[in-house]
């Protein structure tokens, strides 16, 4: 190992070197202290005899060992070798390939299980590499043939189909080259977005359950609560009864109440979203493809009614094993699952419960949002991996130190100076966070 300085102050959890070679800032250095100790340079500083640098422990060669003696003075400091690294660190040799460590050739992979098991969101301001970010790991996921889901709001992901011929020579860093998917993409839309290149979403009108129906109306008094389940109830008597059936049987209660419930339906009906001849599940779930629900131009409160509904269905199809395992992409995820006292969405309840639940049927989450703070911290929390990029509002760096493991207040300053490109990459299987250079999109990039 190639010597490049020596301890001039130590402690149990971090030391203070004294370089004789260059160094800077995130390397990664080795001390021979018992085992073979990783350590991280967060900080260097000149002074009239030297460059100084203070480096924070990671971790050991041996996993159960842990420093419990202070660093000697004289201590020789190491520059660390990638084995080393990618051993203390746990970066896979296999997986979802992302990027690589910053400054370093070291290939980061993550794991593919780990992701669909145990859920992922990245966080960052708008414009700082967000949705490119989860274009890479989406190529990764579609080349494993796995089965994906974007709830996409503003269109982004139709790129996908498009080989990305615009940065061609940053590809060579990365060692990828430009590609399609288009045989994997396929676009969905409800009719009412005008987004005519896209397969139109319909959903199932037919037998729908009164918990469907609550879900169309969630403003509803308890009076017309009321209304709208002895409408169901007495439709339901039929084998087969649809939207117009319900509608039928509010038109016949004697309540005034009935008059809000029946200009409602009739604009719901209009919109085109519900239809006998409606999408199969199975259709929009099935392994190798990647299916994009493109909401631009729907209006906000179908958008969270088609997510609610939608993701309800997929959940409980996935308990039955009647779709494959999968996972499901939220854009702009503070829209449908707020935090308290940031607006309501419809569709809050059912992300709520594939964050906690889905792990154990097999829907992996990947929430995607600018502002932190203002989405579900329940949400966030059931996050193990987490990707970071640049972030400068107060209020989304405490929502993320506060809620990331391995971040704290210190870690504020490094998150608001990120460049574009690079991002902290955080939890398992990693023993600490990590600064990874986004690898290049095979595809366009549609988010610019």
């Amino acid at each position: 190992m190639e010597e490049i300085g020596e301890i001039v102050e130590g402690t149990t959890s971090y030391f203070i070197f004294k370089a004789i070679k260059e160094i800077k800032k995130l390397d990664y250095v080795c001390v021979l202290h018992e085992n073979k100790i990783l350590s991280q340079i967060w900080e260097i500083f000149n002074r009239s005899d030297g460059t100084f640098a203070k480096a924070n422990i990671i971790g050991s060669t041996e996993e159960r060992y842990m420093v419990r003696t202070p660093f000697s003075v004289g201590e020789k400091v190491y520059r660390a070798d990638e084995e080393t690294i990618k051993k203390i660190v746990g970066i896979e040799n296999e997986g979802i390939y992302i990027g690589i460590l910053k400054d370093m050739n070291i290939k980061v992979f993550l794991s593919p299980e780990t992701l669909i098991q145990k859920h992922i969101c990245i966080l960052a301001k708008s414009g700082s590499g967000k949705s490119y970010t989860m274009g890479v790991i989406i190529e990764e996921f579609i080349k494993k043939e796995d089965a994906i889901l974007i709830v996409d709001p503003h269109g982004e992901y139709t790129s996908l189909r498009h080989p990305n011929f615009e940065e061609i020579n940053a590809m060579k860093k990365f060692e990828v080259s430009p590609k399609s998917y288009a045989k994997n993409v396929f676009e969905y839309s409800p009719v009412c977005s005008n987004n005519r290149d896209a397969i139109p979403l319909l959903l199932d009108e037919v037998n729908l359950s009164f918990q469907d129906l609550l879900y169309l109306f969630p403003e509803a008094t308890q009076i017309q609560k009321g209304l709208l389940y002895e409408a169901w109830k007495n439709a339901s008597e039929k084998r087969i009864y649809t939207m117009e059936d319900i509608l039928e049987e509010i038109k016949e209660a004697k309540s005034s109440a009935k008059w809000g419930l029946i200009n409602q339906m009739e604009q719901i009906m209009a919109m085109g979203i519900f239809s006998k001849y409606y999408t199969p599940l199975d259709e929009i779930v099935k392994k190798g493809k990647c299916s994009i629900i493109n909401m631009r131009g729907v209006p906000p409160y179908i958008q969270e009614m088609l997510v609610s509904i939608l993701l309800t269905r997929i959940f409980e199809e996935r308990k039955n094993n009647s779709i494959p395992q999968l996972l499901v992409v939220i854009e702009e995820a503070h829209r449908y699952c707020p935090e308290r006292g940031q607006g309501k969405s419809i569709a809050s309840n059912i992300i709520k419960n594939i964050a906690s639940e889905g792990r154990k049927f097999g829907i992996g989450l990947a929430i995607l949002t600018q502002r932190p703070a203002r989405i579900d911290k329940n949400v966030i929390s059931q996050c193990n991996t987490h990707i970071i990029l640049k972030t400068t509002n107060p209020n989304d760096l405490k929502a993320i130190t506060s809620s990331v493991e391995g971040l704290d207040s210190s870690s504020s300053n490094e998150i608001q100076t990120l460049p574009i490109g690079v991002a902290i990459v955080a939890g398992m299987p990693l023993a600490c966070p990590i600064f990874v250079e986004i690898r290049t999109r095979e595809t366009r990039h549609g988010g610019k």
